[in-house]
């Protein structure tokens, strides 16, 4: 099953091993979750809520070096899709 537990568990294994064959199914699993969520605030606050847990995961942790740079692009790119579902959200509105 798809679901948020899932995906918090791939997106910090991706984050701690760097396997690039994982990076796509974890980014698979991801679209697969949050695209049987119910509406774009539902996906937007998906995403806010992954990339929270996995900030916090990844702090327990204390992350460093490669592993921490993957941290980081796993920021941006969740920000960019939240950005991306938002303004799909605002175009739909007018």
């Amino acid at each position: 099953m798809t679901d948020r537990a899932e995906c918090l568990r791939l997106l910090f294994e991706f984050v701690q091993s760097g396997d690039v064959e994982q990076a796509g199914t974890t980014a698979g699993t991801i679209i697969a979750y949050i695209s049987t969520l119910p509406g774009l605030e539902a996906q937007v606050a998906a995403l806010d809520d992954l990339r929270a847990n996995l900030t916090s995961r990844c702090e327990a942790v204390g992350l460093s070096g490669e592993a921490e740079h993957r941290h980081e692009l796993i920021e941006d790119a969740m920000e960019q899709a939240r950005s991306t579902l938002e303004a799909k959200s605002a175009s739909s509105m007018s």
